[in-house]
């Protein structure tokens, strides 16, 4: 069975439709022609047929102006080897400080790399919201009589998670964002 055989969706029809209307719109077909075209492509049910109704056209007039060159994306920023060290550093503070620790390197070596800033910044960020959420949720098992504590395990895993993949994008210098995060130090 060759490919001229096989069966057309209606998706391709309709494209062939459409490529029909831009020809007629292009002044490369008459209104008859076009109608009778428009009729072939609808009613076929093979690539043969389908085909068919494009005999005897170019597919696409040659284009009369000269296309835009081709520009290469810029690269991916890397950090120096300090900004991403101080940054992992910065994440993984948050261990065993949960925010004192990004609030200290935003406060000291963030003053000069900017690099470290933007990491200290995000984990202390991250860690605030770690710790409203915490808050919160200790508040919510009160009022449930702690029916809702169930969830602490859950809510330290996800933090102590991001922690560590902030931690290591920041090693390897990307710039990482924590989901569910608050961002109330800019």
């Amino acid at each position: 069975m060759s490919t001229s055989d096989l069966l057309v969706t209606p998706a391709q029809r309709d494209r062939a439709v459409e490529i029909l209307q831009e020809m007629y719109a292009d002044g490369r077909l008459e209104r008859v022609e076009f109608d009778t075209r428009l009729e072939l492509a609808l009613k076929s049910r093979t690539r043969a047929e389908l085909n068919g109704t494009f005999d005897g056209l170019v597919a696409r007039p040659v284009p009369t102006y000269a296309p835009a060159a081709f520009t290469r994306p810029a690269p991916v920023q890397r950090y120096a080897s300090q900004g991403r060290g101080l940054g992992m550093v910065s994440h993984w503070l948050g261990y065993p400080t949960f925010f004192v620790g990004p609030a200290l390197m935003v406060a000291t070596a963030g003053k000069q790399n900017p690099a470290v800033r933007k990491h200290a910044v995000e984990a202390l960020n991250f860690q605030l919201s770690a710790l409203a959420a915490f808050a919160l949720l200790g508040v919510v098992s009160g009022v449930t009589e702690g029916f809702t504590a169930f969830l602490f395990p859950l809510v330290g895993l996800v933090w102590f998670v991001l922690t560590g993949i902030g931690g290591l994008a920041a090693l390897l210098g990307s710039d990482f964002r924590y989901p569910f995060t608050l961002r109330m130090i800019k």
